[in-house]
């Protein structure tokens, strides 16, 4: 659900109704595609690209240069500290500043984003699930996710093969499609840890989209973070590792 309020503050700086709905989508999901924008904002497709331009060529936004195309905001600290300087400057130098934005627009770096809120989380697990395109390798040691997205991963497993991997046996009778446990390796190094390795973190959910993309949920005293990565470069390595190992739950 958009905040009417911050609706209209980013339209008191300019930007459009449609603009400031795009941004502020992408300052919740950190990356999507122009698809994925219109899912979650209901405009119009014809107007998405058009919109995304304008907060391009703006500063408010960068594209990936590879195909398919998924766009991402400036940083927040840096774009709001440039329109602060502008805004006190005189038109001829807000002119030039401007000007100078479309030549020295830096190429774009896919990389990691937190991901605080569970709204934020659970729209990102969605969206990868829909759009893997030949692959998704799925751990999980909650029966609360399992739970959750269910229906989502059930999708997901008609179009492409999909490995759920649970961290313990029991939660297999949770599990919506056929799941898998891992060995020692997995078990030692994701789920759980070996003794004297004081990491403080849990791992609820890890899922690897395509061998090039990740989103994992880590607990830490009670509090859930999500990290995606795209493109992750250990996504290939860890999904082979993940595949060698594992083993299909034996049915009671």
């Amino acid at each position: 659900m958009i905040d009417d309020s911050l609706l209209s503050q980013l339209k008191g700086i300019g930007m459009s109704e449609y603009e400031a709905k795009v941004y502020v989508i992408l300052s919740a999901l950190r990356v999507a595609s122009a698809r994925e924008i219109h899912e979650q904002t209901k405009i119009p497709r014809g107007r998405i690209y058009e919109t995304l331009t304008s907060l391009g060529g703006k500063g408010f936004i960068v594209a990936s240069s590879k195909s398919p195309v998924r766009y991402s905001p400036v940083d927040v600290i840096q774009t709001f500290e440039r329109l602060r300087r502008e805004s006190v400057r005189s038109l001829e130098g807000l002119y030039e500043r401007l000007k100078a934005l479309e030549t020295e627009t830096p190429e774009p770096l896919m990389q990691g984003y937190k991901l605080f809120t569970e709204w934020t989380r659970d729209n990102q697990i969605r969206m990868i699930l829909r759009r893997a395109k030949s692959e998704i390798i799925l751990l999980c040691n909650d029966k609360e996710f399992l739970t959750r997205y269910g229906r989502d991963i059930s999708r997901a497993a008609k179009r492409v093969p999909v490995y759920l991997v649970v961290g313990r046996k029991e939660l297999a009778g949770f599990a919506p499609i056929k799941c898998y446990v891992g060995g020692s390796d997995i078990a030692v190094s994701l789920f759980q840890h070996e003794e004297g390795e004081n990491i403080g973190l849990s791992m609820k959910l890890l899922l690897m989209a395509d061998r090039r993309e990740s989103l994992s949920v880590l607990e830490d005293n009670g509090r859930l973070t999500g990290i995606f990565i795209c493109p992750d470069i250990y996504a290939s390595y860890l999904s082979r590792k993940v595949l060698q190992e594992i083993q299909p739950v034996a049915k009671n």
